[in-house]
């Protein structure tokens, strides 16, 4: 009878044991199904995640590209400038150089004695030349009013 007993002991306990992994089995399912439903939600959450980033991925590129064209467009825009201002820079170098040789030129023109009486008699020229127009357009206007006087007899076509 203790054999009987014993084994009714041991079938007892193989059963609560059984039960206990059963309700453990049945808890972890329940648990394994809430992680699924978690992950199958956070996978919708994560595609829609994917497709909106994926929206403002294009604009951000275009974005970018238009950016860099611009800056391309301001590049050349900044080398033109330079090249303007070297040539700027060039033209300055160049009339400095041909305003100092014609400044030297004139200097020893200027300081030369043949020069210096030849422009002495051109003013003296200027000078009687400057005489006898003055002359001139005196002589002219004192004889314009005799030249205007009628003699009797005749009229004035005016």
């Amino acid at each position: 009878m203790v054999i009987t007993w014993s084994a009714a002991i041991a079938a007892g306990a193989f059963v609560i044991l059984v039960g206990g992994i059963l309700f453990i089995l049945r808890a972890a399912l329940r648990k394994l199904g809430q992680m699924q439903a978690m992950a199958e939600a956070m996978q919708s959450d994560l595609h829609k995640l994917t497709a909106e980033i994926g929206g403002l991925v294009q604009p951000t590129e275009e974005t970018i590209r238009e950016a860099h064209r611009q800056l391309q467009a301001a590049s050349k825009l900044f080398e033109a400038v330079g090249q303007v201002g070297g040539a700027i820079a060039h033209t300055t170098s160049a009339a400095e150089r041909i305003t100092s040789v014609l400044s030297e030129s004139a200097e020893e023109h200027a300081k030369r004695h043949e020069t210096k009486r030849q422009v002495g008699e051109a003013l003296e020229w200027a000078e009687l030349g400057m005489a006898a127009w003055q002359l001139w357009q005196t002589s002219r206007k004192s004889a314009a009013p005799s030249a205007n006087e009628q003699k009797p007899g005749f009229e004035s076509d005016t």
